[in-house]
């Protein structure tokens, strides 16, 4: 799953389109420092799915904007505004 949305202290511009895999790390320390919810719950940010075991094909996200929704010093709203993407056919797993 891809950031999408972000409204929390502690993410910034920088993290939307990255994995919430590759932000554990620091999704854990924003939990220690202010409580985030590594989850997400609360709204402190949203994602897409790009790829799971029911999709036939993977979503891949080719070119994106970062828009604005809320300019607040300390908790900006942020959305990444997905602007050219295609679906990419899945390497078969071996059986």
């Amino acid at each position: 799953a891809v950031l999408v949305k972000t409204a929390s202290m502690g993410l910034k511009r920088a993290h939307l389109g990255r994995t919430i895999a590759d932000l554990r790390p620091h999704f854990h320390q924003l939990h220690g420092a202010f409580g985030f919810h590594v989850c997400g719950e609360g709204g402190e940010y949203e994602t897409i799915t790009t790829d799971c075991p029911l999709y036939k094909k993977r979503l891949v996200i080719d070119a994106s904007e970062t828009v604005t929704h809320t300019d607040d010093g300390i908790a900006p709203v942020l959305l990444l505004h997905v602007t050219k993407w295609h679906l990419e056919d899945k390497t078969p797993s071996p059986s």
